[in-house]
């Protein structure tokens, strides 16, 4: 594997970050840096790290960072040593045999595209959460690519897509050099990937993700969301106030704003992401999760079908 780097931003999970880094050590290819950028832990991260881990290189910022900020860190630093590539990597993420091996099989085959590997749940890992985003025709929001179908049914070899995510993601560093680093002041936690996803898509990077790659992520651990628990009044506000909601006000409608086809495209996706986001709510409340579960795989599986 070229010179790359493996950037992985943390804030207090000491034990979720052992666990990612214990798996990484046991796949990992030659020429790979590792470097964790600690946010200001306060619970004993940074030194368990450098006794467990003496190999990885170890940054430490600020508690007011967030994934963004932390991740550009990372990245100033793979720059330095020269890296070709970064691989973008949250720290509740578990790697599985031919992660790495795959991402470089499949940048080799792609040299200058951004690479996601398939991302499975950790209580279901044979069952994919995430392969791939594409534009809805009628609006301007990304609808996810074969929601919830066993891994094995995807195939191998590489899939085009409009989106990708951060989670885990091989970048050429050229990308960075091209478009920037991702816009911490706008999104510092919440789309900041997709942000500049779609800024190096628009600058000739294709986005692709490599269908035999694939890490396990702890879904319980990533952001605020509404699907996969019954939310009241309170969690209603935190999924519009809060930084790791994907439904932040603020965050969403800047996104929307930035990346809008048109101001007609950018009124509507947003009422429908909200009218949207309200009937999910309520049938969350309302439906048996099995139900709910269903129709949702339905809805995902009508949409591709487009």
């Amino acid at each position: 594997m070229a010179a790359t780097a493996i950037v992985i931003p943390t804030f207090n999970r000491r034990a979720t970050l052992l666990l990612a880094l214990t798996k990484i050590y046991q796949l990992l290819p030659t020429n790979i840096h590792v470097i964790v950028v600690d946010s200001g832990s306060s619970d004993g991260t940074t030194v368990a790290v450098a006794k467990e881990f003496p190999g990885v290189i170890l940054l430490t910022g600020k508690s007011s960072m967030w994934w963004a900020a932390a991740t550009n860190l990372g990245i100033r630093k793979a720059q330095a040593l020269g890296c070709r590539y970064v691989i973008t990597y949250n720290d509740d993420n578990v790697a599985t045999p031919g992660l790495f091996e795959n991402l470089d099989l499949a940048m080799q085959k792609a040299p200058d595209s951004i690479i996601s590997a398939v991302c499975c749940y950790l209580n279901k890992p044979a069952t994919v959460f995430f392969a791939g985003r594409m534009r809805a025709a009628n609006t301007d929001r990304f609808y996810y690519l074969d929601h919830d179908v066993p891994v094995a049914s995807l195939g191998t070899g590489l899939r085009n897509v409009d989106m990708l995510h951060g989670m885990c993601t091989l970048f050429p560093i050229k990308v960075f050099d091209t478009v920037g680093l991702f816009d911490e002041i706008n999104f510092p936690q919440s789309f900041a990937d997709d942000d500049l996803l779609l800024k190096a898509a628009r600058a000739g990077f294709s986005l692709m993700i490599a269908l035999d790659a694939v890490v396990i992520n702890d879904r319980t651990k990533t952001g605020i969301n509404p699907y996969d628990r019954r939310l009241g009044p309170h969690g209603i506000l935190r999924l519009l106030t809060s930084r790791t909601s994907y439904f932040q006000l603020t965050a969403r409608s800047r996104f929307l704003w930035r990346h809008r086809r048109s101001l007609f495209f950018f009124c509507k996706t947003w009422c429908s992401d909200y009218v949207r986001l309200f009937t999910i709510l309520l049938a969350r409340w309302v439906l048996p999760f099995k139900t709910f579960h269903s129709i949702g795989i339905k809805w995902g599986q009508r949409l591709q079908r487009r």
